[in-house]
């Protein structure tokens, strides 16, 4: 049975089974952990602790056995699992303290949408190692392979209608952050959902949210980050256009360390989102990193193709673009074409 089997029957039995053995083996460092201490722990059997550390080693685990004294965790893969992120949260941080890992997923979003509907704890995570059927906006395929960070953050606080659109540009500017502070580099803002490295895409984020009334009752936040991607993998018809962190800079990124940042920064700008102080309060940082203003752009629209002068974003994100004949149009949603 697959893992995506396993979380639509409930069965969430075993993943936490799995992290308890492993927040075993981090804490006791290099000393050895015997499958009886193990077994007496977390009242199971020996058999069933062997699974478990066969289901580990299957992720990329790597435990020294020796007969009679127990394993030793030798090599930690970069996965985003609660015993490896948790330690790295600040200790009032409500994201990313619960986390439903997969290998790999259809869409992190698909997922956590429904997970929201059954009152999963606010900042809860659905993460997978890659993605078969990732969405962009307008229900396009998103490319996320083995080596990327694939993750979707559910929001349970309820906040106003009229300022959801500003979830995604409040994650766009987590993002920048994180990856200057993490990663070194200052990447570029797309309007109104995509951040660029040395012009080509490195980051697409996807904002969904489920509303009674004139009420956001939750929303779900999903953040595609291509890290770890060599340069070869990338399509044909997108290699021209994107890349990785990998890719552009010659070092492998952190999963654990960039995530914990970017959860960070995120939760600050989100509380403050509910609190009435959202998108104003960080609009001139997002203008800094804009890739979009004071360029030609030809934005799709739900009423149509508009094509003009991106000239400027408002405090409530909306994208204003001067027209060959003087018309300036005020775009709340759309896509940037070019």
């Amino acid at each position: 049975m697959t893992q995506v089997a396993d979380w639509e029957t409930g069965n969430l039995d075993a993943e936490g089974t799995r992290d308890r053995i492993l927040g075993t083996f981090l804490a006791a460092g290099e000393a050895f952990v015997s499958g009886g201490s193990l077994s007496e722990q977390l009242q199971i059997s020996r058999t069933a602790v062997w699974k478990h550390i066969r289901s580990l080693e299957q992720m990329g685990f790597q435990f020294e056995s020796v007969h009679g004294t127990g394993y030793r965790l030798q090599r930690i893969p970069d996965l985003v699992l609660e015993p490896l992120l948790v330690p790295h949260l600040r200790p009032a941080a409500k994201l990313g303290r619960r986390i439903h890992w997969f290998s790999s997923l259809d869409s992190t979003n698909a997922v956590a949408m429904k997970l929201a509907l059954q009152e999963v704890a606010h900042g809860s995570l659905v993460t997978a190692t890659e993605q078969t059927g990732g969405r962009g906006r307008r229900g396009r395929t998103w490319f996320s392979p083995q080596g990327g960070l694939w993750l979707s953050i559910i929001l349970q606080r309820p906040f106003p209608l009229r300022i959801a659109p500003e979830l995604t540009l409040l994650a766009s500017v987590a993002v920048k952050r994180a990856l200057e502070l993490e990663v070194g580099v200052a990447a570029k803002i797309k309007w109104p959902n995509d951040l660029l490295l040395e012009g080509k895409k490195i980051c697409g984020i996807l904002a969904e949210i489920r509303a009674d009334g004139e009420q956001v009752e939750h929303a779900v936040v999903g953040i595609g980050i291509n890290t770890n991607i060599p340069a070869e993998s990338f399509p044909h018809d997108i290699k021209e256009r994107a890349s990785s962190l990998q890719a552009l800079t010659g070092r492998t990124v952190s999963h654990i360390a960039l995530l914990s940042r970017l959860l960070t920064e995120f939760e600050t700008l989100f509380d403050q989102l509910v609190l009435g102080h959202g998108f104003a309060t960080i609009s001139d940082e997002w203008r800094q990193a804009s890739h979009t203003l004071g360029t030609e752009v030809q934005v799709q629209t739900p009423a149509g193709l508009v094509t003009g002068f991106a000239e400027r974003i408002d405090d409530h994100g909306a994208l204003y673009v001067r027209q060959a004949d003087g018309d300036v149009t005020v775009i709340q949603s759309g896509e940037i074409l070019f």
